[in-house]
């Protein structure tokens, strides 16, 4: 469940309204960062709803023991149940980056050196036929740039909350770091942005250059709208994505996929509106389908 299904966000700024371009208004539900750390642990599932932190971490953990020691033997492949639960802490460290399967396999394999790749691809096909992943593809449009776009996909979760339960830590070791726990934000985002989206018919994509210059989430809809997204915990952090956003347009060519109807940062706190420059500011506890 998406934070609007859950009822922690107001649904003022839907997402299709932001795609015909109306002008967004309204603030967020009220909830602290520390909330939404909470909701990040917690998660969007219906059976925890309104559950306390430690019941959700201890039925997340069960659910993580459950699907190494049951779901995945039952999909008729042995796997090492060690290997996977490294496996899973190595994507929640990873999570919202382009983490590559050697580098996977030199977590999942340790002191002892790397498994083979092409273990860590099958694992991550169990992961991925459990729909326990749910990563990002790269957005592919034509540019301007003759830059090579990275093709990794951005690894994701299906629920944020699965990255802390896999990495055993709660709200408390996340507020103690805010930059990591930016990562899990993004993935709290980009899965509420992929529950809009989808809900509209669309898709959600990443975007990557070689010079390190990154889209955190391309949101086509059908008829050929398409916007970009950056997730930012820290609301000070606008300036930056929004440039980041403005440079990246220039680098599409818009004759061929026409231009962005949308541009837009999505924030921890605050309130929606639209910027001189062109770009929109949406707290995530204010978004809807």
């Amino acid at each position: 469940m998406s934070l609007w299904e859950s009822g922690h966000s107001t649904g003022s700024v839907p997402l299709e309204a932001l795609f015909d371009g109306e002008t967004p208004s309204g603030r967020d539900s009220g909830l602290t960062v520390r909330d939404l750390v909470q909701r990040i642990v917690i998660g969007g599932w219906p059976s925890l709803l309104d559950a306390e932190e430690t019941e959700a971490r201890r039925w997340l953990g069960g659910y993580i023991r459950n699907a190494i020691e049951v779901d995945v033997p039952a999909l008729g492949a042995r796997r090492d149940p060690r290997n996977l639960r490294r496996l899973l802490a190595a994507l929640a460290r990873g999570v919202g980056r382009p983490v590559k399967a050697t580098a996977l396999a030199a977590d999942v394999g340790g002191d002892r050196g790397p498994i083979a790749t092409s273990a860590v691809y099958a694992y991550l096909d169990a992961l991925e036929r459990l729909m326990l992943l749910d990563n990002s593809e790269a957005w592919l449009p034509h540019m301007r740039s003759r830059l090579r776009l990275r093709t990794s996909p951005v690894r994701y979760f299906v629920d944020p909350s699965l990255g802390t339960a896999a990495l055993e830590v709660g709200s408390a070791e996340l507020l103690a770091d805010l930059n990591a726990t930016g990562y899990h934000f993004e993935a709290l985002a980009i899965r509420d942005l992929r529950i809009y989206a989808q809900a509209l018919g669309g898709s959600v994509g990443t975007w990557r250059d070689e010079s390190g210059h990154e889209i955190d989430a391309v949101i086509t809809l059908p008829g050929g709208r398409w916007g970009a997204f950056e997730v930012k915990l820290n609301p000070t952090a606008v300036e930056d994505a929004a440039r980041g956003l403005l440079r990246f347009a220039a680098k599409v060519d818009t004759s061929k996929v026409g231009p962005p109807t949308v541009l837009a940062v999505v924030t921890s706190t605050g309130f929606a509106g639209r910027r001189p420059d062109g770009v929109t500011v949406l707290p995530i506890t204010a978004l809807a389908p």
